[in-house]
């Protein structure tokens, strides 16, 4: 059994570790929140399983917590490694698995979204999360790279300052919508790392938080640069910023107006 209760871009992120667990030999359970289990419904080498799993840890032959909790959290933004290189490092066995992407071998097309032949995709928002990136620098980048109708992602419904609102309706239609855009442009959440496994090319704005710490990078992503001073803007980099600063954490970097 995998534990890794939430967060849909780190379970994500997890299933080449489960797929790798599944190939030899192995049936997989991945213990997380029920709202992430429809993005199972796009993998058959894991099944999502509830918290009462926890408590039938002996039934397991392994268990893998990939979890940063609480406890482990300031040791490891203090430690300065990459998220992957930190959570595939918690066991050996699952290190091969570490920089490879998730592999998502159920279907992936998605019916009754009325979407035009072509169309361009963006993310600036996380699933579930708030706004990382200054939207109209955002929207400006978008609009260079594509001149086909765009759509704005999200899992709910609602409206979009720019482009026509794309409410994905379940987790497991996100790989389809993000696999059929001519372009899709994304923030370092869920639909980056779903990138990675559906692309060979799509465009990522870089997260400076904690010095990039939890970037996911892939191979075939372009990644966009936000200016420092629109970053600055962003409530989320002065989180980070002071978080970083008050453990010790150099920050010149971070505040850089260069």
């Amino acid at each position: 059994m995998i534990i890794l209760r939430q967060r849909l871009g780190d379970i994500v992120a997890c299933f080449p570790a489960a797929r790798l667990l599944s190939q030899a030999g192995n049936t997989v359970d991945f213990c997380c929140f029920p709202q992430y289990h429809a993005i199972f419904n796009t993998v058959s080498y894991c099944r999502p399983v509830g918290l009462e799993a926890l408590s039938r840890r002996k039934d397991y032959d392994q268990v893998y917590d990939l979890e940063i909790t609480r406890r482990e959290y300031d040791a490891y933004r203090a430690s300065g490694i990459k998220w992957r290189d930190y959570v595939y490092g918690k066991y050996a066995e699952l290190a091969p698995a570490k920089d490879e992407p998730p592999h998502f071998d159920r279907r992936l097309a998605v019916d009754g979204y009325q979407l035009p032949e072509r169309y361009a995709l963006a993310c600036p928002v996380g699933i579930s999360q708030v706004t990382r990136v200054n939207q109209e620098w955002f929207e400006k980048q978008c609009r260079s790279l594509s001149q086909d109708p765009w759509y704005v992602l999200s899992d709910k419904a609602g409206g979009s300052r720019w482009g026509t609102p794309l409410h994905a309706r379940s987790l497991d239609h996100l790989p389809g919508l993000i696999a059929g855009a001519s372009t899709f442009v994304t923030i370092n959440s869920s639909p980056n790392i779903i990138a990675a496994g559906v692309r060979t090319a799509w465009h990522q704005v870089y997260e400076p938080g904690f010095g990039g710490q939890d970037n996911y990078a892939a191979p075939g992503q372009i990644v966009l640069h936000q200016p420092p001073g629109l970053a600055r803007q962003s409530w989320r980099f002065w989180v980070h910023y002071w978080r970083r600063r008050l453990m010790g954490i150099d920050v010149s970097k971070d505040s850089s107006r260069k």
